[in-house]
């Protein structure tokens, strides 16, 4: 364990959304190392350009419009896409709990924290950390795009995963047209970092097996907000396998976060007093008591918690994303409308 960084456990409710259990919380010091950008990070010029590098590659160029509602995002070509070390059979065997079990889900979130926490190219960065397993959500039941940048705002709960079979989908280019509400654009979506692996694989087969014995471990996946999509960080074989055997997979979401309070409401303490009031007159029991106390808490002094993707100055600016962006496109076809490129590397914002 790399020392400084602490992890406690995480079975709030705060997050409003599918969890299958238990979690942990990271709190990563503002110190050494951790004040470094990271091997895999987000950076940013004016007119929300974007750009995510892969020790120092660019891995995706993005762009988000003013009004939000489109975005065009371009893959790049880095030598060695970013990666935690593949998972072994022996280690796998480690974890000795029944599968989907709250131990099973500790388990497996202490072993890929620590390894998030060791790797020589680690992610992390100095703040706080959620790391809690996710349940995918049906793409048509998914949430649309704000449609201005005054509807969304930073510091909101991550959005559900859905369309996990975008994993098998590896495009090098495309535009989103978010005022159209298709389900594989809108938030929540799953994007890989890799192409997908041939289908006889031996590490598909492999795990297969685990998928069909229902002893598959978690794949990772990064919430970026300000694109509202999950990163699949490690397991993409583990996810096309599942998929292949036509199961869901586990997933452990990870996310970095921020702690707000929210201001005193005199109505809304009250209410919480009333509430609690004709609780414990209808049967103090200790599961009511409890109850009542986390009620309480919540109402008087919770932290309201919310995901938050730290991106870093673009060095060179406009300029320098447009360079390189231009440069990738002499060598490279681009499977874009035209009028979606010309927007794309358009110096204007």
């Amino acid at each position: 364990m790399h020392p400084g960084v602490s992890f406690t456990v995480d079975d709030t409710e705060d997050w409003h959304l599918p969890v299958a259990g238990p979690g942990l919380l990271l709190d990563v010091p503002a110190r050494g190392r951790w004040l470094q950008r990271p091997a895999l990070h987000l950076e940013a010029a004016p007119g929300y350009r974007l750009r995510l590098l892969s020790g120092g590659q660019p891995l995706l160029w993005a762009r988000i419009a003013d009004y939000w509602d489109q975005c065009v995002l371009v893959r790049g070509t880095p030598h060695t896409p970013w990666r935690l070390p593949s998972l072994s059979a022996p280690e796998v065997r480690t974890v000795t709990d029944a599968p989907g079990t709250p131990p099973w889900w500790e388990a497996w979130a202490r072993k890929l924290a620590r390894v998030l926490v060791e790797a020589p190219a680690s992610l992390l960065h100095t703040g706080r950390w959620c790391l809690r397993p996710v349940r995918p959500h049906p793409a048509d039941q998914s949430s649309r795009h704000a449609v201005s940048t005054m509807e969304w705002s930073f510091g909101q709960p991550p959005t559900p995963p859905h369309s996990l079979n975008a994993v098998l989908r590896f495009q090098p280019a495309w535009a989103e047209h978010w005022w159209e509400d298709l389900p594989q654009h809108n938030p929540g979506v799953v994007l890989p970092l890799r192409p997908p692996s041939d289908a006889e694989d031996g590490r598909i087969k492999s795990w297969r097996k685990h998928a069909r014995e229902g002893t598959l471990p978690p794949a990772l996946l990064l919430y970026v907000d300000i694109l509202s999509k999950w990163l699949v960080l490690d397991g993409h074989d583990r996810i096309h396998a599942a998929l292949l055997e036509g199961r869901e997979p586990p997933l452990l979401g990870l996310w970095p976060y921020i702690e707000t309070r929210r201001p005193e409401s005199k109505v809304r303490e009250e209410g919480a007093l009333i509430g609690a009031e004709l609780q414990l007159r209808a049967g103090a029991t200790p599961e009511v008591i409890d109850r009542v106390n986390r009620q309480l808490l919540r109402s008087f002094n919770w932290p309201e918690r919310g995901t938050i993707t730290r991106a870093w100055p673009l060095a060179g600016g406009v300029e320098a994303w447009r360079a390189e962006v231009l440069a990738w496109r002499a060598r490279n076809t681009v499977p874009l409308a035209e009028d979606d490129w010309e927007w794309f590397v358009s110096a204007r914002d």
